[in-house]
Formats: C-alpha cells, sequence, structure tokens
C-alpha cells in the first residue's frame, strides 16, 4: 500500500468515527452505532468496466470522469482518476434482530436504511474537506443531485450509477441471486463511492465473474434468499424489482413500527440478506 492510500484510508477511519449521524442515539435508541466500519476497494478511473456498463446498463450510465466533471471545471486524464468504493456492514445486534423477523423489516433495519442519506451527507461534506485540505480533489456520489432512477432497456429499473457495480470493479465482491452485493462482510451491508483524483493502489480483482461468490450460481446448491423473501419476488430466475420496490413501498410502510416517526425515510426490507449463508461472510 503505497503512502497515498495510507493517508486517504486513515481520512476515511478518521471521519468514519467523527460521525454523530452513526448512532441510534440521534433517535432516543440506546448508544450504539448503525455501521460499522467500512472495508475499502479502489477501481481505476480508465477501468474498462465502466465502458461495458454503459452497454450493460444504459448510455445514461456515468463515467468517473463525467461524475468527477460536475464538480471539477479542469478534467484530468481518466487514468488520474480512482474510485473509491466504500462497504458498510450492518452491526451484529442489527443481524441478529433482522434475522427472527419473517414478513417486515426490525425496527433497527427501518431506521439505518431511513436514516442513511442523512449519515452519508455528514459523511460524505466531511470526506471532501477532509480530503481537499490534503491537496486531494473528491467527489463523493452521495452529494450529487442528479444520481437517479433510470429505465435500463436489459435491466428495467436502474440508475445512472451504481454502487454495486463500482464495488465489483473496486474487487470488493460479486452479486448474488437477489441483486445484493456480497462482499467480504457479506450482504448486509450498505455502499458508497468515492471518485478521487490521486495515485492509489488499485485492488486486485483478478478473473472474478459476476457471481461467483453465489452459492447458488457457483453450484446450485442454497437459494436461501428465494425463502427468505416474503413475496417471492426472488426465484431461480432471478429477482423481480417490481414485485420488491412495490413490497417495500406498500405493504412494509403500511406495517411502519409504532414509536418511530416516518421523517420520509426510505425503505429497505432486506430480509433476503439476513439469515442466509452470505449474510455476514463470503461464504
Amino acid at each position: 500500500m503505497n503512502k497515498t492510500n495510507t493517508t486517504v484510508n486513515n481520512i476515511i477511519s478518521s471521519v468514519f468515527d467523527s460521525l454523530e449521524s452513526n448512532n441510534f442515539q440521534v433517535l432516543g435508541d440506546p448508544d450504539e452505532p448503525m455501521f460499522e466500519k467500512p472495508l475499502i476497494g479502489v477501481a481505476a478511473g480508465d477501468d474498462q468496466y465502466f465502458e461495458f456498463l454503459k452497454d450493460h446498463i444504459g448510455e445514461f450510465h456515468l463515467s468517473p470522469l463525467e461524475l468527477f466533471a460536475k464538480k471539477y471545471v479542469d478534467t484530468p486524464d481518466p487514468s488520474a482518476l480512482r474510485v473509491i468504493s466504500l462497504v458498510f456492514p450492518q452491526t451484529e445486534k442489527t443481524k441478529e434482530l433482522q434475522n427472527k423477523q419473517l414478513k417486515y423489516p426490525c425496527n433497527n433495519w427501518y431506521l439505518s436504511r431511513g436514516e442513511w442519506e442523512k449519515m452519508m451527507k455528514e459523511f460524505s461534506i466531511k470526506i471532501e474537506e477532509s480530503l481537499e485540505s490534503e491537496g486531494i480533489k473528491a467527489v463523493c456520489i452521495d452529494l450529487i443531485d442528479d444520481i437517479k432512477e433510470m429505465h435500463s432497456e436489459s435491466l428495467g429499473a436502474a440508475s445512472n450509477w451504481s454502487h454495486r457495480h463500482a464495488a465489483f470493479a473496486a474487487g470488493m465482491g460479486t452479486f448474488g441471486l437477489s441483486d445484493g452485493f456480497i462482499s467480504e462482510r457479506g450482504m448486509a451491508v450498505r455502499l458508497a463511492t468515492i471518485i478521487v483524483e490521486a495515485d492509489l493502489d488499485v485492488t486486485d480483482r483478478g478473473d472474478r465473474g459476476h457471481y461467483d461468490w453465489c452459492l447458488y450460481f457457483k453450484s446450485g446448491i442454497c437459494g436461501s434468499c428465494i425463502r427468505r423473501c416474503p413475496v417471492r419476488a426472488i426465484t431461480e430466475k432471478g429477482h423481480d424489482k417490481v414485485a420488491c420496490g412495490n413490497y417495500k413501498d406498500t405493504v412494509c410502510a403500511d406495517n411502519w413500527p409504532e414509536g418511530i416517526d416516518r421523517n420520509g425515510y426510505k425503505i429497505g426490507c432486506g430480509l433476503c440478506q439476513t439469515k442466509i449463508p452470505c449474510m455476514d461472510k463470503r461464504p
């Protein structure tokens, strides 16, 4: 690991430790973190995988250079950019509580998903300021206003930036049958991305395939996420995004837990990410 990698990793660690919003206490709950310290991976800004995504997802999927140009007028050659992928694991307590659920998320899951945008705003502002104080230009994807849902001709609901595909490019893991991302800390995680102009060592992903860490695709012996989904939005054929979204937006919303202010929260069901072999590790 070179000196710049060490500097960036230390900044990410320090900023994470400073987060006031990464705590259930801000909601009147016990003093406990919502997420654990992130795993860090790096992809090259000119990695051909990002060009592949324009074909695989749609031409609307932004490249690292296009994202960087949304903040900085003078843009470098793409080879000077690095894509930092961050994988934030859910805490052990949240996973234990979620494991017991059969139909709706546990309260911790509702809260950690609902507070995610607030936490990432605090994290991203502090990260950009800290990196720029070290002379490193940085763009946190969660601070870009026009990251939005799009329609992909091949995939249906998509986005003009995919944190999961960025994590794959950065060697952080592979996809699963449920469309979730399986990292070294499993699938019960959330993801973020930072684009920087810095000479960072790139994480080697080798010749890893998109589904190599999924037991179902690798050997056909699992399918636990199929059984965990209360509306069968996951089958042997994959993930039905429409059925999944409808369940989250209607059934889960209609069964909002008492004592928790909705606050315009986004909802994540997350049952398919827990009580499965890839919940908290690479199986």
